[in-house]
């Protein structure tokens, strides 16, 4: 298998994640409306030697580090495809790496247009995760 072959294959794999994170939203649905969609299908990129990792400003204003993802758009002509950030946070809402406990994976306003070509392959994750809303923890 050729590394053109894998390149379309990362381009249409992407392209088939994004049509079926549409249809979680439930934005395409004529008589359903109902607020339990989930509106992102996070991944990982991995180049075959390492996992694709980017910076940017949490919605606090924090720097962060992050190798999890949301796609936006795809152009497979060019294959690139614009991705937003996803912020993982443990169980009290602080930011960890992905290797540690993370809880929840916050969405933030920060975004890549990213070259697919030098991918290899993606690893979808739990669409549960993105929002997760944090446990209430009442005092004794």
């Amino acid at each position: 298998m050729g590394e053109e072959h894998k390149v379309v294959c990362i381009c249409k794999d992407l392209q088939q994640l994004l049509e079926e994170q549409k249809n979680l939203s439930f934005e395409d649905f004529r008589f359903i409306c109902d607020d339990f969609g989930y509106d992102t299908i996070p991944f990982i990129l991995s180049t075959g030697k390492c996992q694709f990792e980017a910076f940017g400003w949490n919605n606090n204003g924090n720097f962060f580090t992050t190798n999890v993802f949301r796609l936006e758009a795809i152009d497979v002509r060019k294959c690139c495809a614009t991705v937003s950030l996803l912020e993982p946070v443990d169980i009290d809402g602080y930011p960890v790496d992905l290797c540690d406990h993370v809880f929840s994976l916050r969405t933030t306003s920060n975004c890549l247009v990213i070259d697919l070509t030098c991918f290899k392959s993606i690893q979808p994750l739990s669409p549960r995760l993105v929002n997760r809303l944090l446990p209430i923890v009442e005092p004794k």
